[in-house]
């Protein structure tokens, strides 16, 4: 007869496996990443990803809490529930972090469809309401039947990297797009 505490060290030993892959890929995909002008967290607990913080947060005080009482058999699933946790939180990070290259915006490493570079933007609309700065950038996708569909890929700019990024939109779309037109003119004004 099974016993069930073996499946659960089993189940418990292939998430821990697959997450720890799944960190190793986005990890790779971060590493791979050329020529990063600026970058920054965007997670929702002072920019870290709130549910793989609260995971590990809870995962760590239940380790202090059976090493506290000494239950001493449960430190091979302690250990991996934290290991689950700490893969989820650096897979997490790596993706909610926004990087601005050389070559284009990417707002998710792992998703190539959240990945534009600079020459494929066909417009952009920037919103600021005082509180937040957003772009919108707008470009094209092929999609099934060889048709052409506009994707739009929002941006949030946080305020210590907006004068920077705004060097980086002049330098790369500054040819394109005539900013000083934007600029001049409130977003009412184009609506």
């Amino acid at each position: 007869m099974i016993d069930i505490a073996t499946v659960h060290l089993v189940i418990l030993a292939l998430v821990t496996l697959a997450t720890t892959m799944i960190m190793m890929v986005t990890a790779s995909n971060a590493l791979r990443l050329r020529h990063v002008e600026i970058s920054w967290r965007s997670g929702k607990i002072l920019g870290f990803p709130l549910f793989s913080t609260i995971f590990l947060v809870v995962t760590i005080t239940l380790s202090v809490l059976v090493y506290a009482q000494q239950l001493y058999h449960l430190t091979i699933p302690m250990f991996c529930y934290n290991w689950v946790g700490a893969t989820w939180f650096v897979t997490s990070y790596l993706m909610s972090k926004r990087y601005v290259t050389d070559n284009g915006i990417v707002k998710n490493i792992n998703d190539p469809s959240q990945t534009v570079a600079w020459n494929r933007i066909l417009d952009y609309v920037e919103r600021n309401d005082g509180k937040k700065l957003k772009y919108i950038f707008f470009y094209p996708e092929q999609v099934s039947g060889g048709r052409t569909q506009c994707i739009r890929l929002e941006l949030d700019i946080p305020k210590d990297k907006r004068p920077a990024f705004t060097q980086i939109m002049r330098k790369k779309l500054g040819r394109r797009f005539s900013l000083s037109e934007f600029e001049n003119k409130g977003i009412q004004e184009l609506k």
